[in-house]
C-alpha cells in the first residue's frame, strides 16, 4: 500500500528494541526516509520534537517523476518507439498530396479547413476571392478517404469485439 509523503508517523521508543534511530521507530518509515535519518547524525539535538523531525523529513521527499513524460509507445506506423504526444500527432495524420502543387504533404485527420489541403509554401492561394477547384476537389477526397477510414477501423473492432465476446451469458 502506498503511502503519504504529507502524513508521516513518527512513532518513539524508549530502549534499543525496536530498531530505531534517536528514538524514532524505524519500522513504519519509507525506506528513503530511514536512510535519511541513519545517515544524517546532527539531527540528534532536535530529535526530541516530532514535529520538528515531521517537516525535516517532508523537505526530504524525493521529486516525483510523472510516467507520462517518460513512457514510450511503439508507433505502428513509423515502427519507431515515441513519447504519447508524438504518437497522437502521428495517429491524427495522414499522408495527402497539396492540392495546387501535387507536393507530399500531412493533412490532420477530421480537419478540412482549406489550409489542410495545400502546401505551406502555397497558403498564398488561399488568399484569392475565388476558391480554386482543385482544393475543393482534394478537400472531397480527404472527406471519402478519412469516412473510409473509419469504415475499416470499425469493423476491424467489430470482428475484435465478436471474437472476443463471452458466448455464454
Amino acid at each position: 500500500m502506498a503511502q503519504s509523503y504529507s502524513h508521516i508517523k513518527i512513532t518513539r521508543t524508549s530502549g534499543p528494541n525496536p530498531r530505531n534511530r534517536y528514538g524514532i521507530i524505524l519500522a513504519p518509515l519509507m525506506k528513503f526516509f530511514r536512510k535519511f535519518l541513519i545517515e544524517h547524525r546532527h539531527i540528534r539535538r532536535w530529535s526530541d520534537d516530532d514535529r520538528f523531525v515531521q517537516c525535516v523529513l517532508r523537505m526530504q521527499k524525493p521529486p516525483v517523476k510523472s510516467v507520462i513524460l517518460t513512457k514510450k509507445y511503439w508507433d505502428h506506423s513509423n515502427q519507431k518507439l515515441v513519447d504519447l504526444v508524438t504518437l497522437y500527432d502521428n495517429c491524427n495524420t495522414l499522408d495527402w498530396v497539396c492540392a495546387v502543387s501535387l507536393k507530399p504533404i500531412t493533412a490532420k485527420f477530421m480537419n478540412f479547413d482549406l489550409e489542410n489541403f495545400v502546401h505551406p509554401e502555397y497558403r498564398d492561394v488561399l488568399k484569392a476571392p475565388m476558391i480554386d477547384s482543385r482544393i475543393l476537389k482534394s478537400s472531397i477526397e480527404f472527406r471519402k478517404e478519412c469516412k473510409k477510414l473509419l469504415l475499416n477501423e470499425r469493423q476491424e473492432f467489430l470482428k475484435l469485439a465478436k471474437k472476443n465476446a463471452k458466448r455464454s451469458l
